[in-house]
């Protein structure tokens, strides 16, 4: 009989009393099937599988028999075949990946300090295909596939005005703080598919994870102490600006604050124009809770 491989979300997992389980998944063609996997199988809920089956009749009825299977995070696929997949499961970032990827690598090149340069590719490199799936949260904004890339790339856009406006700013210290402000967020977060906040998420958080991995890289390359090492972290530390979200301090240098604006930026205008797009020309949006639950108006004036 004829094998067929095929990618498919997972919607249920049922055991039985047999040697194998039974699997509910919806395949890369949009059809359901079910299929008979191994009963030692680990398949996760709401995880996309390339799957590799050969037909069979169970209790007379037509199903597919998993012959072997792999998680779609550990086949190697170029990124774009990887959003098309993604899409066909999951709500994803209205953006192409390879774009946003092209864009957030263009302004990393750009950096010329060293130490910057080094510890932002080493932590860039060591998260890279999470960074381009993973949300940058579980509600609010950017909360869906490529979310966290998207948001990160929207907010490099933005820093060339304001350096063109003020040119005191230090750009490789803008670019790196953008890039790593956000990154840990792959470790937050349990995965990139419904995910929610893992034990170390919770405890520690993301800006926490990113400043201790910026003195992990640092000790490694001979960095530690130095005074790129100490402005990084406290961008990262300072991004949120306020303590009750959760930034233990305040920021202290030009850069930091511009980090602060443009993430604070982006994470409401994006909400906005998302809400704004449920409503018709002439209509007020429902309450937005990020934007102190005010109703905003969607004018009738041409672009």
């Amino acid at each position: 009989m004829a094998q067929t491989t095929f990618y498919a979300k997972v919607e249920t997992v049922n055991e039985t009393t047999y040697e194998t389980n039974t699997l509910r998944v919806l395949g890369d063609d949009k059809e359901g099937y079910t299929l008979r996997i191994d009963e030692n199988a680990v398949i996760q809920p709401n995880a996309v599988y390339r799957f590799t089956c050969e037909p069979v009749v169970f209790k007379d009825k037509d199903q597919l028999q998993v012959m072997e299977y792999a998680s779609i995070d550990d086949c190697d696929i170029p990124l774009k075949k990887r959003q098309e997949l993604m899409e066909l499961f999951y709500e994803f970032a209205p953006v192409d990946a390879e774009a946003t990827q092209e864009l957030v690598e263009s302004y990393l090149a750009r950096i010329q300090n060293p130490i910057l340069k080094q510890i932002v590719d080493i932590m860039y490199d060591q998260r890279k295909q999470s960074f381009y799936l993973y949300p940058a949260a579980t509600k609010f904004h950017h909360a869906y596939i490529g979310g966290l890339s998207y948001h990160t790339a929207t907010m490099m856009r933005l820093i060339d005005g304001f350096i063109a406006v003020y040119p005191f700013l230090n750009q490789d210290l803008l670019i790196a703080g953008i890039l790593l402000h956000d990154i840990c967020k792959v470790d937050e977060l349990s995965d990139y598919a419904g995910p929610e906040y893992t034990k170390e998420g919770r405890l520690v958080g993301h800006i926490t994870m990113a400043v201790k991995d910026i003195e992990v890289v640092a000790d490694k390359i001979g960095a530690r102490g130095s005074e790129e090492v100490l402005l990084l972290q406290h961008m990262v530390l300072s991004h949120h600006y306020y303590g009750n979200y959760g930034s233990p301090k305040k920021t202290n240098i030009p850069e930091a604050l511009i980090l602060h604006f443009i993430d604070n930026i982006d994470s409401k205008m994006t909400v906005l124009q998302e809400t704004l797009d449920q409503v018709a020309p002439g209509e007020f949006t429902s309450p937005i809770p990020v934007l102190d639950r005010e109703k905003y108006y969607k004018s009738k004036l041409k672009k």
